[in-house]
């Protein structure tokens, strides 16, 4: 099948979970990161978690998506499992795979 020739990885992104609303004020953005690190914590270990701003410096085409990195990619893909297709407010949540030299570089895109 052609999910199981995507390569995979200890990062995963969240699309579909950032709005402007979320990204309106530093209060709206720490509220929408503690939830979020709150839930994806719950698949496996979770070592970190950017969502790249408009102000942050990243590539206009990383913003209002959600990185995670997890320890393993067996916790990656629990987290997949259990977030892709999950209704977050009016959206429903896409999952993908990132490369794991780009993140740790900061390209985020």
């Amino acid at each position: 099948p052609y999910e199981d020739a995507i390569q995979k990885t200890r990062i995963l992104v969240l699309l579909n979970m950032v709005t402007d609303e979320d990204l309106a004020t530093d209060e709206d953005y720490d509220g929408l990161m503690e939830e979020v690190k709150e839930e994806c914590r719950k698949f496996g270990n979770l070592l970190s978690m950017k969502a790249p701003r408009p102000q942050d410096g990243f590539f206009p085409s990383s913003v209002k998506k959600i990185f995670l990195e997890y320890a393993t990619t067996q916790d990656s893909g629990n987290a997949e499992r259990e977030l892709a297709g999950r209704q977050f407010g009016p959206a429903v949540v896409e999952v993908v795979y990132f490369s794991e030299d780009d993140y740790a570089n900061g390209k985020l895109s």
